[in-house]
């Protein structure tokens, strides 16, 4: 359980001392934003046995680290060093970036036992998945800011 806590240490002082581009109100409905997608996903993998932290099928301490530890700061991150102002170039290849880096993490914690995959669900199925999941998310970020821009007018 070492390598969880520390990844949970590393991610939050990394987010707590990262230069925070946006207002706070979009990092806000951001992380709930992920945190409901990742919800709503897990019920149906849940649901078709696909993947899973720990325990299949139970709320434990240990994945409630995991989902309140890592992927509140993660978004954080992820918000605060995305290239807003650059080319959409420059933005794909930053959403692939942090798909190999989430991939790899990802991989690690099955390596380490935190996760497992069922029925055919494989570890490449969610390095897949991470480019579409960061694109709704940065979607979801337009859409905050432009509901900010029109409440403010």
């Amino acid at each position: 359980m070492w390598y969880l806590y520390v990844s949970v240490l590393i991610f939050n002082t990394v987010a707590l001392l990262a230069k925070k581009k946006l207002q706070p109100i979009v990092y806000y409905a951001s992380i709930f934003w992920g945190l409901f997608t990742a919800e709503f996903v897990d019920r149906w993998t849940d649901k078709l046995d696909w993947y899973g932290f720990f325990e299949p099928k139970v709320i434990d301490w240990p994945t409630n680290l995991i989902i309140l530890g890592i992927y509140p700061a993660a978004t954080i991150l992820l918000l605060s060093w995305y290239p807003f102002e650059r080319k959409w170039t420059a933005k794909v290849a930053y959403i692939l970036a942090w798909s190999v880096f989430s991939s790899a993490l990802e991989y690690s914690f099955y390596i380490a036992g935190y996760e497992y995959f069922h029925n055919g669900w494989t570890w490449w199925h969610s390095a897949i998945s991470y480019p579409f999941l960061y694109g709704i998310l940065f979607i979801q970020v337009w859409f905050v800011r432009r509901l900010i821009k029109k409440g403010s007018s």
